[in-house]
C-alpha cells in the first residue's frame, strides 16, 4: 500500500513538471492577437520593413504556421532575415513542406538539387532539429489547405493553433524566446 501511494506521488510530481514545462513552452495568446499578427507580418513585408516582418513571420513560423515557416526560409535565402543563411533558409523552408503543400515542396526540391550532397546533409540535420521544435507534432498546429478563388485548385495553406480555451490559442514559442525559470 506504501508503495503504491509513493508512485502515485511520483507520478503527480512528473506530470506536474510535464505541465509546468509545457506552459515554458507555450504562450496564450487571443484569437484576434494571432490573426492581426499575421496580417501585420504581410503588411511589413509588402512595405519592405523587413526587420518587423522578420520577427513577426519567426513567431509564427516557431508557433507551427506553414506559410510563416516558408516565407522565413525566403528571407534568410534573400538576405531580408537579420543575417542572410542559405542553410537556415533551407532549413525552414524544408520544415514547411512538412505538409504536402506543392509551393513548399517544390521549392524545397529545388533547393535540395543546388546543394552539394554534404551541404545537403547538414541542412536536412538542421530542417530535422527544426521539425523536433516547430513541426506539426511540436506545434499541435493544425493546417489544411483552401482555395483562395473558390475553385478546385488548393493555393492557399490555413494552419490554426491549438485552442487554449477561453478565446486563446496556445502558441509554441521560439526555443530562445522561451521564459527561464527564476531561482
Amino acid at each position: 500500500m506504501k508503495n503504491a501511494a509513493l508512485w502515485i506521488l511520483g507520478l503527480a510530481a512528473i506530470a506536474a513538471n510535464a505541465c509546468a514545462g509545457d506552459e515554458a513552452q507555450f504562450e496564450r495568446v487571443q484569437y484576434d492577437a494571432w490573426y492581426n499578427s499575421l496580417r501585420d507580418a504581410a503588411l511589413a513585408y509588402d512595405r519592405k520593413d523587413y526587420p518587423n516582418a522578420f520577427a513577426l513571420y519567426r513567431h509564427a513560423a516557431c508557433a507551427g504556421d506553414k506559410t510563416s515557416q516558408s516565407i522565413l526560409g525566403r528571407m534568410y535565402l534573400l538576405g531580408q532575415a537579420p543575417t542572410a543563411d542559405d542553410l537556415t533558409g533551407y532549413a525552414w523552408i524544408k520544415l514547411s513542406a512538412e505538409f504536402s503543400f506543392a509551393e513548399f515542396t517544390s521549392l524545397a526540391r529545388k533547393l535540395e538539387a543546388a546543394l552539394t550532397p554534404e551541404i545537403r546533409q547538414q541542412g536536412n540535420a538542421r530542417a530535422d532539429a527544426l521539425r523536433r521544435l516547430y513541426g506539426l507534432s511540436a506545434t499541435n498546429m493544425s493546417c489544411h489547405g483552401e482555395s483562395h478563388h473558390g475553385g478546385y485548385v488548393i493555393d492557399l495553406v490555413l494552419c490554426t493553433p491549438r485552442n487554449g480555451g477561453g478565446g486563446e490559442f496556445e502558441l509554441r514559442r521560439c526555443v530562445d524566446d522561451t521564459p527561464k525559470p527564476t531561482n
